[in-house]
């Protein structure tokens, strides 16, 4: 399941998703520690994960957008 994001419509905002994913990508691997490091303890390793799907859902709606975009684009100069 992913999170859907609003289209892209233009450059500016392809920017600003490309920085928005720079930064998910850094909480992704900051939750990824903590579902490691949480491995011992059942209910901590629980909230890890859930919390880990919240932000791959997130992470995947963004890289959605983008390849959306991008696709539009190539269709539209073709």
């Amino acid at each position: 399941m992913r999170d859907v994001q609003p289209p892209i419509t233009n450059d500016q905002e392809l920017a600003g998703y490309r920085a928005g994913l720079a930064r998910f990508n850094e909480i992704v691997a900051e939750r990824e520690a903590e579902l490691f490091a949480s491995r011992d303890d059942p209910a901590r390793l629980e909230d890890a994960r859930q919390e880990l799907f919240r932000v791959y859902r997130k992470r995947q709606g963004m890289l959605d957008a983008i390849a959306d975009y991008e696709r539009r684009g190539v269709q539209q100069g073709a």
